[in-house]
């Protein structure tokens, strides 16, 4: 298989900034593979449908088959690999209703993130904000940089909440999305320019310290992301190239 497995690239879970080296005495080694499969499934270089092996996992990693079959087992539960039979594990595709459950958590932990964010934001913190909105006015003609310049705006706000467990679910979410990069909505030239729009009133209703209309803004802006990202979805599913989105329905869609 190609990608991360591939003989070329032997150490990359050694490069990646949150990783050491597999042989670290301070490691765990079913830690290492269980990041390093992570870090290649979130990076898009691991694929949905994609086969993952202990065997390969281990010859990859220099490390024997048990912190392997531990690390796999981890993301397995987690639900960024699923069984097959007759294939083994492969790195799981999301289906209508696993987006939904994802946008609904998304939304009741993004909300509350922003409200605490309007609480607990310093100042520092709220004038970086509103710079990153003021440099993301720049981006909106490039589905890449805006994808990036998304996940870095959410991060800062979660860490302006002040609430490890909070960002560490959301982090968690956030990354099984990432993982289908695919259907970004950032693909949509209209939805680009929406995010900068709701980004900014984001930004401002943290800024007033008006926890009610952040939490909010944060809500419909995750909303208006899952509606963005079904009309994506559905279109792949029929070859159909995505469109404008549809007016929003202030709701989360109901599933089916």
């Amino acid at each position: 298989m190609a990608g991360p497995f591939a003989p070329r690239q032997p150490a990359k879970a050694c490069e990646n900034g949150r990783m050491r080296k597999p042989h670290d005495s301070n490691v765990l080694l079913g830690d290492v593979a269980y990041g390093a499969i992570r870090d290649a499934i979130v990076a898009n270089e691991l694929k949905p449908g994609d086969r993952v092996s202990e065997y390969k996992v281990a010859d990859w990693l220099k490390i024997s088959r048990t912190p392997a079959r531990e690390g796999l087992r981890r993301l397995e539960a987690e639900g960024f690999l699923t069984s097959i039979p007759r294939r083994g594990l492969v790195v799981a595709s999301v289906d209508d209703d696993a987006i939904y459950e994802l946008y609904a958590a998304r939304e009741i932990l993004e909300g509350g993130a922003a409200a605490m964010a309007a609480r607990n934001a310093t100042q520092a913190e709220i004038a970086a904000l509103e710079q990153m909105v003021g440099a993301e006015a720049a981006m909106t003609d490039s589905a890449e940089m805006m994808f990036e310049h998304n996940r870095l705006f959410h991060h800062f706000i979660y860490r302006a909440a002040r609430n490890r467990y909070l960002t560490k679910y959301l982090q968690s979410i956030y990354d099984t999305l990432t993982a289908h990069r695919s259907i970004s909505t950032m693909r949509i030239a209209a939805r680009r320019e929406a995010v900068l729009i709701e980004h900014r009133a984001l930004a401002q209703a943290i800024a007033r310290r008006d926890e009610a209309e952040a939490s909010r803004v944060a809500v419909e802006h995750v909303r208006a992301a899952l509606q963005a990202r079904m009309q994506i979805h559905h279109a792949g599913m029929m070859g159909k190239a995505p469109t404008r989105p549809r007016p929003r329905s202030g709701k989360v869609a109901p599933r089916s």
